[in-house]
């Protein structure tokens, strides 16, 4: 027998093979049920609008509008929002970025059906899923890390190409805020932080937005622990 109110599960990302088979994962699953999906965040906001899902699993390098920007957007109107992120990306940088965020859980694009059911319905019923090794401690966990390994000076941070502009965006950045929620701060346009942002990226050599929130927590954690 299906569950009378099965878990509401609305997909977000721009592959659309990948969708397929996130979907396909989630058929003929009694709890859980796809309601819609969607390609890039700006239509995102509007399926959820509409649909009201449960759980949106969310990618976060999506067209028009990133995912965590999609997410803080939705979260606005409806602080009750529960999102998981899919991403290539699971390190320690990565989680604490997609905790300060907002997002409810993250897992790999490479999960397992068991792993994608349990993180789902974890986060549906209130909890947080960062993996299946990651507590909500982990904030503690990866500040103690990051002290340690900077007293060991097994780690460092190559800042010759940024300007104080870049840094304060990256502190921005590291602390979970989107382009518009930093051009707010700054009383620019999105348009400029935007522009900031792919500069940053080409001094540095960083190719994609999740590798860059990945350097922004840990230059932001390095320099916080660097002038105490």
């Amino acid at each position: 027998m299906k569950n009378v109110n099965p878990t509401r599960v609305l997909v977000a990302d721009d592959h659309k093979l990948f969708r397929i088979g996130i979907i396909s994962m989630l058929e003929n699953v009694d709890d859980i049920v796809v309601v819609g999906e969607a390609e890039n965040g700006q239509e995102l906001i509007e399926k959820y609008a509409e649909l009201k899902p449960d759980v949106i699993l969310v990618d976060i390098s999506m067209p028009i509008i990133d995912g965590v920007e999609a997410i803080k957007t939705i979260k606005r109107s409806d602080n009750s929002i529960r999102a998981l992120i899919l991403s290539m990306y699971d390190s320690d940088e990565y989680v604490y970025y997609t905790m300060k965020s907002g997002a409810k859980g993250l897992i790999s694009k490479n999960v397992m059906k068991g792993e994608l059911l349990h993180a789902i319905r974890t986060v549906s019923n209130g909890s947080v899923y960062f993996g299946k090794s990651l507590s909500k401690n982990k904030f503690l966990e990866l500040e103690s890390k990051y002290r340690e390994v900077i007293c060991e000076g097994k780690i460092s941070i190559n800042e010759d190409f940024l300007n104080s502009k870049d840094r304060k965006i990256l502190e921005h950045i590291s602390m979970g805020m989107t382009s518009q929620e930093i051009a707010d701060e700054f009383e620019v346009s999105k348009k400029t932080i935007d522009y900031y942002r792919s500069r940053i990226m080409q001094r540095l050599g960083i190719k994609s937005l999740p590798e860059l929130m990945t350097y922004a927590v840990k230059y932001s954690l390095l320099t916080k622990f660097m002038d105490k």
